[in-house]
């Protein structure tokens, strides 16, 4: 009977120290979580970004010309 009492008192000190060490895995991810979203948020910088060479140059806008009406000589919105 007392073989089989330090059995199981080894068998739960084995399993007792296996959950012990997959509480301290996940007390080591959370940490390392949070440590990543306590740092500030790098400037975002479009240039130099790996996406960028495959992108067109940003073009300023072309200025709209207005239309003249032919019958007033008034100039109108190019919409109308």
């Amino acid at each position: 009977m007392n073989k089989t009492l330090q059995e199981n008192l080894a068998r739960q000190l084995s399993d007792s120290v296996e959950h012990l060490q997959k509480q301290v895995e996940k007390v080591e991810f959370w940490a390392s979580a949070v440590t990543g979203l306590t740092a500030p948020v790098p400037e975002y910088e479009p240039e130099t970004t790996k996406v960028a060479r495959y992108l067109k140059p940003v073009r300023s806008p072309r200025r709209r010309r207005r239309r003249r009406s032919s019958e007033n000589g008034k100039a109108t919105p190019a919409s109308a």
